[in-house]
């Protein structure tokens, strides 16, 4: 999705660019830290069915401008008291020392690329929460296409989090959380940030 951005926005600055580009890395890099994160435990992360829904609906539906909306709005979000401070904290409390430090590049990271955000995407409106407003319009202009992606034989949705998460607890030597083990949530009619998508199946 953001790859598409750079790609579909011509006659920029080259600092445009090139902010945009160590953005692009950096969430290529926090893909990595997730493969990582997976394989020091013992898991194979190359079993875990993709699901390219998410990017295919952004990049097939929304406008490049219309897609930075939407990713500058995701990026703030990541701020609040449940975002990324509180992903690093509980990276900390996990106990393993691995979890706290990838979530510490993360929350810098998403430091930096609020400021990218502000400098490329907000200063063309002039004022945040108008900017905020937009970018949440855009997200709800996405149509989920959950279901016909299944049954066009795209994907299987598969929920690949049961099987993975027993695999953990499996190399902890622990009991898997019953609550934890039942998480289903899909984005059929719903954002990741859970409101609900205009216009969704």
């Amino acid at each position: 999705m953001m790859a598409s951005i750079l790609h579909q926005t011509p006659g920029k600055p080259w600092k445009y660019y090139s902010d945009m580009s160590r953005q692009l890395w950096d969430e290529a890099r926090h893909a990595m830290l997730g493969e990582v994160g997976f394989m020091h435990p013992g898991i194979d992360w190359s079993r875990i069915p993709v699901n390219f829904t998410w990017s295919r609906n952004l990049n097939t539906q929304l406008k490049p401008w219309e897609r930075h909306a939407v990713l500058f709005f995701i990026e703030q979000g990541l701020m609040p008291r449940t975002g990324k401070k509180y992903e690093w904290e509980t990276g900390l409390a996990s106990g393993i020392p691995l979890s706290g430090l990838f979530q510490d590049f993360d929350w810098a990271d998403e430091v930096l690329h609020a400021q990218i955000g502000r400098e490329w995407y907000v200063k063309e409106f002039g004022d945040l929460n108008e900017a905020m407003s937009y970018g949440d319009r855009c997200w709800s202009m996405v149509v989920s296409q959950w279901r016909s992606y299944l049954e066009g034989g795209l994907t299987e949705h598969r929920n690949w989090w049961p099987d993975l998460y027993r695999a953990a607890c499996e190399q902890w030597g622990v009991e898997p959380d019953p609550v934890a083990l039942a998480f289903d949530t899909t984005y059929e009619t719903t954002r990741a940030d859970l409101k609900v998508i205009a216009g969704a199946e």
